[in-house]
């Protein structure tokens, strides 16, 4: 455990002191725009309240998106109709969902770079230190 601590260490000064730490410019804060709400009028008639969808649906949407990311205009008639919705929800919710999956995936492509950079920063603590 105290060479773990050791090569910790080192890490930490090889950050701290090899990088200084910059804070970020603030930028003019401009009042951000609000979208206004319709509230009555002759659009009303056609704007429905936003259903969460049930278990059921996102089960079998997830099992289509396992499949395959994009959606083609067949297959999204054909899941609409299957789950009741409407094609444009079905659309919207693969858009959604591969932006968390690209998320995902940009995670965990992180997290092994920076864990063989880590492995890397040591080798090289352990070589420095031989010399």
């Amino acid at each position: 455990m105290n060479k773990l601590e050791d090569q910790m260490a080192l890490i930490s000064q090889i950050y701290l002191g090899g990088y200084p730490q910059v804070a970020p410019q603030q930028a003019e804060s401009k009042p951000r725009r609000r979208r206004k709400k319709n509230k009555g009028g002759e659009n009303n008639l056609s704007m429905t309240k936003k259903r969460k969808l049930s278990q059921e649906q996102v089960d079998l949407l997830e099992h289509h998106f396992g499949n395959e990311h994009k959606l083609e205009s067949e297959r999204k008639d054909r899941l609409a109709s299957e789950l009741g919705l409407d094609p444009r929800q079905v659309a919207v919710w693969f858009q959604n969902r591969r932006a968390r999956w690209k998320n995902k995936k940009l995670e965990e492509e992180f997290s092994k770079l920076k864990s063989d950079h880590d492995e890397v920063v040591l080798e090289k603590c352990r070589l420095e230190s031989e010399v």
